[in-house]
């Protein structure tokens, strides 16, 4: 990965902006100063919003970027940068009235230019959108009506549309700092409207924001409080390995932690020392994505096969701790539209998977115990990131898989490593896990071809039936009949066995007892801290 270097002009504004803060404040300040540290179970690819096909940066960047509307609960949307909304009947066209008050952290004006910027720059092929793609949906164009006035239109009915508006991935970013930054952005800077600047970003090691002293765009609403935050920095620690995560809590190095490992929940919750939290995940589970353009996975039997051979009842006692519950569909169960009528489709069986295998062709061959078909191993090149989590999963399913003689091959890799293999399709499988919000999301990340070549759909799954279905559920604005067409989506996912579904899990945060005003959205995944305190 090339070494991020700050620009002259961005380093400049940083540090005026510091100074500045500086000297608002008494004389010793800095020893009185609330930071929280919050240590955080992911890495980064990207900070660029628009880009990342990460998860966990959505926690980070939410911070920097506002949204053009709050999502809390669930399906209820309260202004933000948007102060009122107005959409045509069939869900193609949106127009939104923007503040005249809001300034991005470099100075540059918002207003209708800049989302027209931010959502022509998600949609360019240039940026490489990811997840931002998924979220907004069959966008066609944005008109500017007026400097605070855009319609934003879409080819075909886009009824989850303010769902994504809520994720900071379709934040409106600074035109300005994109042009300045080039190359860097998303590394060296990233330019918001939110209640946090970004300072700096040290690979593997931590993310560190600081107060926007400017901020006077909160949703009361959501944070039940408008202006500056209380807090004066705040810092993720990327830390991916669980016990060490942990012992940073208990130690004192950070705050708050997520992912709290499962063998320790009940010593935490029982702890005075400690609080625990926990939330039913909202979007996608843990699962394996089958790439559908790569022999042998691209071959129907050989996909069956895999998913009635893995005990995904024994797997959430050995890989998930006994946290969550077996999954079954790509929506997590808490999710609109879930149905358990497929749950059974291909159920455990591993003396049915190898009779789908035998009936394919795939023959046992005694001496080297896989199987084999005109003279080629019945061979799964499985790529995964080296995380803790991944790497249990990977080797639980090569144990199975091996029982049945199929050559799962693991391939771990860094982070870097394993996105270039599997944006370029080079692997038969990967795991997957996904927050979102709207079922709409889950299905258009997972399954549309418009995702498929380099995008989320690693599936790589071209399917125009599919892609009729998503975009036609999502025009629905009558909830039992969009929850019948999810009922189909989910129907044609298990009778192709596009995806083997692994876990739905649960959300455990774990923070010291001085933490206060900590507000979950996103369905229990995102925790923000504009309202939040630290120590009184």
């Amino acid at each position: 990965m090339k070494q991020p270097h700050a620009p002259q002009r961005l380093s400049l504004w940083v540090s005026i902006v510091l100074l500045l803060t500086l000297l608002a404040t008494p004389m010793f300040a800095q020893d009185d100063e609330m930071v929280m540290n919050f240590g955080l179970s992911f890495t980064v690819d990207t900070l660029d919003p628009g880009a990342t096909t990460f998860s966990g940066v959505e926690i980070m960047v939410g911070h920097v970027f506002d949204t053009l509307v709050k999502q809390q609960p669930l399906g209820t949307f309260h202004p933000s940068l948007a102060t009122e909304w107005t959409v045509n009947e069939d869900a193609t066209e949106y127009t939104f009235m923007l503040r005249d008050d809001v300034t991005f952290h470099d100075g540059t004006p918002f207003n209708a230019e800049a989302v027209k910027f931010t959502f022509d720059r998600i949609v360019d092929p240039e940026t490489n959108s990811q997840m931002a793609f998924s979220f907004i949906g069959p966008y066609m164009e944005s008109e500017v009506i007026d400097e605070y006035t855009i319609t934003v239109r879409f080819s075909s009915p886009n009824a989850a549309f303010l769902d994504g508006l809520s994720h900071p991935q379709l934040g409106p970013v600074s035109p300005t700092a994109v042009a300045e930054l080039g190359e860097d952005w998303g590394f060296s800077g990233i330019v918001g409207t939110g209640p946090f600047i970004f300072e700096s970003y040290t690979p593997d090691s931590e993310v560190v924001l600081v107060k926007n002293p400017d901020y006077n765009w909160g949703s009361e609403d959501v944070f039940g409080m408008t202006g500056p935050t209380s807090l004066d920095r705040l810092v993720f620690k990327l830390i991916t390995e669980p016990s060490t995560r942990l012992a940073a809590l208990e130690s004192g190095e950070v705050d708050m932690i997520d992912s709290v490992p499962g063998l320790d929940v009940q010593r935490i919750d029982e702890s005075e020392d400690f609080i625990l939290s926990q939330f039913d995940q909202a979007g996608h589970g843990y699962s394996l994505m089958f790439n559908q353009q790569k022999a042998p996975t691209d071959e129907l039997a050989v996909r069956q096969a895999i998913v009635q051979a893995i005990d995904v009842e024994i797997m959430q006692d050995i890989v998930y701790e006994g946290l969550g519950k077996p999954a079954c569909s790509a929506l997590t169960s808490i999710m609109f539209g879930w149905t358990d009528v497929y749950c059974q489709q291909l159920p455990y069986d591993p003396d049915a998977a190898a009779a789908i295998l035998d009936e394919a062709g795939w023959v046992l061959n005694e001496e080297t115990g896989f199987r084999e078909r005109d003279g080629e191993t019945l061979t799964i090149a499985h790529w995964a990131p080296d995380r803790p989590l991944n790497v249990a999963t990977s080797q639980f399913v090569q144990e199975d898989l091996s029982a049945i003689g199929i050559d799962f091959q693991l391939n771990i890799a860094d982070i870097a490593a394993y996105l270039e293999v599997v944006r370029a399709g080079e692997h038969n499988t990967q795991q997957w896990w996904d927050t979102q919000t709207d079922p709409d999301g889950v299905f258009r990340t997972l399954y549309h071809s418009s995702n498929a070549g380099g995008g989320t759909n690693r599936n790589n799954y071209v399917n125009e039936e599919m892609d009729m279905m998503i975009d036609g559920a999502v025009g629905i604005g009558d909830l039992e009949a969009r929850a019948a067409a999810y009922a189909e989506i989910q129907q044609k996912i298990a009778d192709e066995a596009i995806m083997a579904f692994f876990n739905d899990p649960v959300v455990l945060f774990a923070s010291t007892p001085d933490v206060a005003g900590v507000t979950i959205l996103g369905g229990g995944f995102i925790p923000n801290f504009y309202a939040a305190s630290i120590g009184g």
